[in-house]
C-alpha cells in the first residue's frame, strides 16, 4: 500500500450505527434483565428437579445419582434451563456488540481529535 492511499483510508463508524448501539442497549436492558432472571429461576428448578429425583431413588449414592440424571422431570427442566441459557447469551452477545461499536466510535474520536492537536 502506497503511503498516500494509506492516509486516504480511514475507519469510519456511521453515527446511525453508534445511535443504533445506544438504542439497542436502552432498549434491551429490562428483557435482558428478565432473561438473566429466567434463567437463574430454571437453574434453580433443574436443580431442585434433580433433588427430589435423588431422594426418591433406591440404592447406593451412585445409584441414586445416575437415576436422578435420567429422570424425566430432571430432563425436562434441564431443557427450560439450556432455553433460558440460550436467551441469556443473545442479550448478553448484543450487549457486548453493542459495547464493542460504541468503544471502537469513541476511539476514532479520540484519533480525530488527536489529528487534530498535531496538526494545529
Amino acid at each position: 500500500m502506497l503511503p498516500a492511499e494509506r492516509d486516504t483510508m480511514r475507519f469510519v463508524i456511521k453515527d446511525e450505527t453508534v445511535h443504533a448501539a445506544f438504542d439497542a442497549l436502552e432498549s434491551h436492558a429490562l428483557p435482558a434483565a428478565a432473561a438473566r432472571a429466567m434463567r437463574e429461576r430454571r437453574d434453580d428448578e433443574r436443580r431442585a428437579a434433580k433433588a427430589r429425583a435423588f431422594l426418591k431413588a433406591q440404592g447406593t449414592v451412585a445409584e441414586r445419582e445416575a437415576l436422578s440424571l435420567l429422570d424425566e422431570e430432571y430432563r425436562l427442566a434441564c431443557e427450560g434451563f439450556y432455553a433460558a441459557v440460550q436467551a441469556d447469551e443473545e442479550y448478553r452477545n448484543t450487549r457486548s456488540k453493542c459495547e464493542a461499536i460504541i468503544e471502537a466510535w469513541r476511539t476514532v474520536q479520540s484519533n480525530y481529535r488527536a489529528m487534530g492537536k498535531v496538526a494545529a
